[in-house]
């Protein structure tokens, strides 16, 4: 089913939306939008769920800008500590809430690994039945490259693994063809890595156009030149980066020009388009989602912020 219609806006036309929520979840961070759409949430009666990743925890001195939501005057702040690595590890604190099918929830995804906000997601449709929710994201105004090379942009560092993510395993058919879309990121080696673990019979690539900025979409083409010089292996498609309806309608005109494919993504990209995945994925149960877990995440790979938008989610048809 094509999501023909959608809708988006950018936050400082939909402010009020916050303080209808019931429920806002957000993951703490280092970036400097973390807490930038936190800041605007005037609510004294909803409830705040925040997430806190051990592994970002670690080394932290307690002035650095992941502290900063304490500076904001939450009323009902509820806080989780659990760890990047294994979504599961909030669950028992998650079910034991009062949602119901007709919370209002958001979610801010600025600082949460993709996995994270893919269980969480699944989660809310499944174990709740939730069947709408308000995604809200911060793009970032500039990424940190380490001695100003586009291919030395790493948001993890260490081996990493190849895993499909927890509730997306999707269902491979018999004499089916295996064929892997990789929404494109900076990440240059995990791309790679991806798509020799996969080994598809195709491969294509999707990358973000337009960008948030003219030079995204050259970056992450620079960053990922092993990949994309396969001509004769790679395909290549775009969506808008920050539309994630725009990439959920080009992986459904990809999964019907080919019925017999087994179809495997890879979110490497920018969240919208990661969020674009998951809404795919969701309303389409045989698709696998893989993901690379890295040994360790960078704490900050973002320097301040550009728009803030909100997307009116539909979790299901």
């Amino acid at each position: 089913m094509r999501q023909s219609i959608y809708k988006m806006e950018l936050l400082d036309s939909s402010e009020s939306l916050l303080d209808k929520l019931d429920y806002f979840f957000l993951a703490s961070g280092s970036d400097n939008r973390a807490y930038k759409i936190l800041e605007k949430y005037n609510s004294m009666s909803n409830k705040v769920i925040l997430f806190h990743f051990r592994e970002r925890l670690k080394d932290i001195h307690e002035t650095d800008t992941l502290y900063n939501y304490k500076d904001i005057n939450i009323n009902d702040l509820h806080e989780i500590m659990c760890e990047i690595k294994n979504p599961e590890s909030s669950y028992e604190e998650f079910i034991n809430m009062s949602i119901s099918a007709n919370s209002i929830i958001g979610i801010d995804i600025s600082c949460f690994t993709k996995p994270y906000f893919y269980y969480i997601i699944k989660l809310l449709k499944e174990r709740f039945l939730v069947s709408n929710i308000y995604v809200f994201y911060t793009e970032p105004k500039s990424y940190i490259f380490p001695r100003g090379l586009f291919n030395s942009f790493h948001t993890s560092s260490g081996p990493i693994s190849v895993h499909e993510m927890f509730g997306y395993t999707g269902q491979e058919r018999r004499n089916s063809k295996r064929k892997l879309i990789i929404l494109l990121g900076f990440d240059g080696d995990l791309s790679k890595e991806i798509n020799e673990d996969v080994s598809p019979h195709d491969t294509i690539i999707v990358n973000g156009f337009p960008s948030y900025t003219p030079k995204c979409k050259d970056i992450s083409l620079i960053a990922n030149e092993k990949l994309v010089n396969d001509k004769q292996n790679i395909k290549i498609e775009y969506t808008r980066a920050n539309n994630p309806f725009d990439t959920y309608n080009l992986l459904q005109s990809i999964k019907e020009k080919d019925a017999n494919t087994f179809i495997n993504i890879a979110p490497l990209g920018p969240k919208p388009m990661a969020l674009g995945a998951c809404l795919f994925a969701l309303h389409n149960p045989d698709v696998r989602i893989v993901y690379p877990l890295p040994e360790n995440y960078e704490k900050k790979y973002t320097n301040q912020c550009w728009k803030s938008w909100v997307y009116d989610f539909p979790l299901n048809y």
